[in-house]
């Protein structure tokens, strides 16, 4: 995390909470209240009134351009439909009337965390999510496949992440013993850095590392996520995610912050009826993932009485690589512990996830973000009286 002191603005109703809150941050020598009208804008900490609609896609538009760096919502309760829109556009928190003053010293926290892994000057890794459209797919063979032909170049560059719940097995698929899986970066985010990222880490003796799930556990806070994703990727070159699509239907960081998304399907009518409707509840949430999901259709026969072809026009999308079924070596490199395209080299299946390494890309480089818009009249419109509908209903992002 970087020392840099960070502005904050406040635009609030509440005088109370926002004479509070100022005392707070004029208390802190990390934090730096700025005037409602300067040009800047730091965190934006917001309290919706009853001009939310009109002001929402202007701070939305501070934050994607990078005029606001970050922006909290504030309020007595939280109105789900409001935190919803937020969390879809990247706010990521908010603060409970009256605010905690270590809830805000930890929110402010997490923003500096933020900040120093979104450095745009820094190389970062490519994330590569591979989604199970259901259990039982295949996904986690693809997974550990893929992790270990791109570790087989360059040694320590790639790392296997699971996300699988209620519990993952990417370790039964390596016959890979560890003492630390991911839950132990979540509940110790302050200490998150590349020296105790490695040491949570278990390492193969292939050189590929690997971060377990814990062996029952919910889904990750998505913050701790974002923030333990981001790390993984200025650390290495390839982050391979291996997971399925949650029943509560919101969107998974693994998702929103992959480069590419591998969708694993099967070329059954249950299967390809399940996969249309996440593709279709991904894009409803995420419309730039259309961009980045790729379909894989696993286990394919010769016999199949659904083509490759009549898949695709099922699900409206290009199906990328057909990966052809070969039972007997993959049951043997489960047991065995080692990833097909280890055990079984010359197997079609083996050949086909070769080649999908092959299209995985190297680092790259973010661009920068120049921004430049006006916030004046939104600081003017929060001096008005409170309306009786200002109420938000109790939720937290």
């Amino acid at each position: 995390m970087n020392n840099r002191i960070i502005p904050v603005t406040l635009s609030l109703i509440d005088d109370g909470e926002r004479k509070r809150l100022a005392q707070i941050i004029s208390a802190n020598p990390m934090l730096r209240l700025l005037d409602e009208d300067a040009e800047e804008m730091g965190v934006l900490i917001y309290e919706p009134g009853p001009s939310v609609d009109e002001d929402m896609p202007h701070i939305i538009h501070a934050l994607e351009t990078g005029q606001a760096e970050d922006v909290y919502l504030a309020g007595p309760q939280a109105d789900p439909e409001v935190l919803i829109r937020g969390m879809r556009s990247g706010i990521r928190e908010f603060l409970q009337y009256p605010v905690n003053e270590d809830d805000f010293r930890a929110a402010i926290m997490r923003t500096a965390m933020r900040g120093s892994l979104e450095d745009n000057d820094v190389e970062k890794g490519k994330i590569t999510t591979v989604l199970g459209a259901k259990h039982g797919l295949g996904a986690t063979t693809v997974a550990a496949s893929l992790a270990w032909c791109l570790n087989e170049s360059d040694p320590g560059s790639t790392l296997l992440l699971d996300l699988r719940r209620p519990g993952g097995e990417v370790p039964y698929f390596l016959d890979l013993k560890h003492d630390y899986d991911w839950s132990h970066l979540a509940d110790d985010i302050s200490r998150l850095d590349a020296t105790y990222l490695k040491s949570v880490v278990t390492e193969h003796e292939s050189g590929l590392h690997v971060l377990p799930g814990p062996a029952v556990h919910e889904a990750p806070d998505p913050q701790v996520l974002y923030l333990i994703l981001e790390q993984l990727r200025h650390v290495y070159a390839h982050v391979i995610v291996d997971t399925a699509y949650p029943d509560d239907q919101i969107l998974p960081r693994e998702i929103e912050q992959a480069d590419i998304v591998f969708v694993v399907t099967q070329m059954t009518l249950p299967c390809l009826a399940r996969t249309s409707r996440l593709l279709d509840s991904i894009r409803s949430q995420d419309p730039d993932a259309d961009r980045r999901m790729k379909l894989l259709a696993n286990r394919v026969t010769k016999d199949n009485a659904i083509s490759v072809d009549e898949a695709a026009d099922v699900l409206g999308k290009d199906i990328a690589l057909p990966v052809p079924e070969d039972f007997a070596a993959s049951l043997s490199a489960i047991n065995q512990g080692v990833p097909i395209v280890a055990s079984h080299p010359k197997s079609p299946a083996s050949k086909a996830l070769r080649r999908l390494a092959k299209g995985v890309g190297g680092k790259k480089k973010a661009a920068k973000k120049r921004f430049s818009l006006p916030f004046a009249g939104l600081f003017g419109r929060k001096k008005k009286g409170k309306s009786e509908n200002d109420n938000l209903a109790g939720a937290v992002l």
